[in-house]
């Protein structure tokens, strides 16, 4: 079985340095947070992942469908909840292009490769 393994130290007080062979990550959060403001918090990454993934898959299925599309727009909108310790309690994925080779295709895409990840 595949494994995708990332490893995080510790960078300063608060954040995290990923180190990988072509870049730096850093993971903090901000300085009205506790934090000391130095990169995105893990959440912004974790809502980043799941678009980033959602949007590799649509462009494969889109490739394999011979299907052009162009300037790909992901907006990811996630519910906090207002209980302690806050957490994501929604998670919603607005797409939209601004060309597609086949637009009739586009819903169905969508539809095939829908992010299942809405409620946590």
């Amino acid at each position: 079985m595949e494994q995708i393994k990332i490893t995080l130290e510790q960078h300063e007080t608060t954040s995290m340095k990923l180190k990988n062979a072509d870049f730096e990550v850093i993971v903090d959060r901000p300085v009205e947070k506790g934090g000391g403001g130095a990169g995105l918090m893990g959440g912004q990454y974790l809502l980043t992942g799941i678009a980033g993934c959602f949007c590799s898959t649509f462009f494969a299925a889109a490739q394999a469908r011979d299907i052009k599309m162009e300037d790909l727009k992901v907006e990811v909108i996630a519910s906090v909840s207002e209980d302690l310790p806050n957490r994501f309690t929604d998670v919603e994925l607005d797409v939209t292009y601004e060309t597609c080779s086949e637009p009739t295709s586009f819903g169905k895409l969508l539809t095939q490769n829908q992010c299942h990840l809405v409620r946590l």
